[in-house]
C-alpha cells in the first residue's frame, strides 16, 4: 500500500502546544516549582538531620564537665542535665553521670554558661568550697525555684531566697534570684514544706506535683473562666536587698516572674548588665542617690514599669537600659547640660512608644523625685 506523505514545510499550524508561548511559560514555571520543591525537601531533611545530630550529641554528652586551673583548682565547666535532674549540687568532682562524688576534689568555681537554658532544673545547691561564680553561670534557667548554700561557705550566702556574694560576713553583691522564686513562695503559703536545704527539695517537689492544679490556679493572672483577675487577687512579691549591698550582679533578677518591686539600698553603686532584664511585672523603680552605673539592658522589657527617676549620681547608662519598659517619660535629676557633660549614654537606652513609627519617650531634665 502506498504511503501518503504530507509535506508541512513552510506551513504554519493553527495550534502547536509545543510552541505556544503560554504553554512554554507554564512548563518553565513547573520546572522552577519542581526545583523549589526539591530545594525545600533538601532543607527540611537538613534540619531534621541537624536536629537528630544535636539530640544524639546532647544525650552523648557527659552530665558534668569539669576543668582544672593551673593552680589545680576544680571548676564546673558545664552541666548537661536531663528531665529527671531537678536538683543540681555543685560541691565536688563526680563521674560523668554525676555519681560517685570525690570529696577530696571540691569544686571551687562555676564558669560562665555552665548551666544555660535548663528548663528542668528547680534547685541549685552551692558547695561550701565554691569561691567564684561567674555572672553568666546560670543563664536563663527560667523554672528555677530556689538556691541553697552549704554551711561553711564564707563567700556566698542566701538571704530571703536571693544568693549573695559575701565580704567580711556581709552581703555586698546580689548574684541570683531564682526566676520562679515567687511560685515557690506561693506554694509554701498554700501548704508546701519550705525547702531550706537541698535535702528538702524532693519533698517540696513531690508536694508541688501533687497540688499542681491548685498552685497554678492561684499563680495565674486569670480565673477559672479565663477572665483577668482583679489586681488585688494577682500574686506578686517584693524583694528587699540588705543595706550592705553595693552591686546587683549581671542577670541577677533576669526573667524573675511576679516580682513587682525591689528595694534598692542607699549605697548601691551599680546595676550590672541585664540585672533586671524582663522583670515584666515590676511596677515601681526607686533608684538610690548613690547609684553610679546602670548596665546594658538593665531594666529592659519591664513592661509594667511606669515611673523612672534617675538621680544625678548616675554617670553611665548602658545601651537599651530601659528599652521596652512601660514608662511614658524619663525623669532625670540632672540638667540637660549636666547629662551631656557627665553621663555616658548607650544607644537606644530609653523606652520607645509607637506613633507612626517607634520613637524615644521624652526625657525630662532637672526633675525632683516624686514622694514614695
Amino acid at each position: 500500500m502506498d504511503e501518503t506523505r504530507i509535506d508541512l514545510t513552510g506551513k504554519t499550524l493553527l495550534y502547536d502546544p509545543m510552541f505556544d508561548p503560554r504553554m512554554k511559560e507554564a512548563a518553565e514555571k513547573r520546572g522552577r516549582n519542581t526545583k523549589m520543591k526539591i530545594l525545600f525537601v533538601i532543607v527540611i531533611l537538613c534540619f531534621i538531620g541537624l536536629s537528630l545530630y544535636f539530640s544524639f550529641t546532647s544525650l552523648a554528652q557527659d552530665k558534668y564537665e569539669y576543668k582544672t586551673t593551673k593552680e589545680g583548682l576544680l571548676q564546673l565547666y558545664q552541666f548537661n542535665g536531663r528531665e529527671q535532674d531537678t536538683v543540681l549540687r555543685i560541691d565536688c568532682l563526680t563521674d560523668e553521670n554525676g555519681e560517685n562524688p570525690d570529696a577530696s576534689q571540691p569544686v571551687s568555681a562555676v564558669r560562665q554558661w555552665a548551666v544555660t537554658c535548663n528548663e528542668y532544673l528547680r534547685f541549685i545547691c552551692i558547695g561550701k568550697n565554691v569561691k567564684e561564680i561567674d555572672g553568666k553561670s546560670f543563664y536563663s534557667c527560667k523554672n528555677l525555684y530556689g538556691v541553697f548554700v552549704e554551711e561553711g561557705n564564707d563567700r556566698y550566702a542566701v538571704v530571703d531566697g536571693v544568693l549573695y556574694e559575701i565580704e567580711g560576713g556581709r552581703p555586698v553583691k546580689a548574684v541570683l534570684c531564682p526566676a520562679k522564686r515567687g511560685y515557690a513562695m506561693l506554694a509554701v503559703s498554700l501548704g508546701a514544706p519550705e525547702p531550706k536545704t537541698a535535702d528538702d527539695a524532693e519533698t517540696f517537689l513531690d508536694y508541688v506535683e501533687a497540688h499542681k492544679d491548685e498552685i497554678d490556679a492561684a499563680y495565674s493572672d486569670e480565673d477559672a473562666d479565663h477572665n483577668e483577675k482583679p489586681k488585688a487577687e494577682k500574686f506578686r512579691f517584693t524583694a528587699d536587698l540588705p543595706d550592705t549591698v553595693t552591686t546587683v550582679g549581671e542577670l541577677c533578677f533576669a526573667y524573675c516572674e511576679r516580682l513587682s518591686y525591689v528595694r534598692l539600698p542607699e549605697g548601691l553603686a551599680e546595676v550590672e548588665t541585664m540585672g533586671f532584664f524582663r522583670c515584666e511585672q515590676m511596677e515601681k523603680l526607686d533608684l538610690p542617690a548613690t547609684l553610679e552605673r546602670i548596665g546594658s539592658d538593665a531594666f529592659s522589657y519591664s513592661k509594667t514599669l511606669t515611673y523612672v527617676f534617675i538621680p544625678k549620681s548616675v554617670v553611665k547608662i548602658g545601651h537599651h537600659a530601659f528599652f521596652g519598659s512601660g514608662a511614658a517619660e524619663i525623669h532625670m535629676e540632672a540638667s540637660k547640660d549636666e547629662v551631656k557633660a557627665n553621663v555616658h549614654l548607650g544607644n537606644s537606652w530609653t523606652p520607645k512608644v509607637k506613633k507612626v513609627v517607634y520613637v524615644n519617650v521624652p526625657i525630662l531634665y532637672s526633675q525632683v523625685k516624686e514622694a514614695a
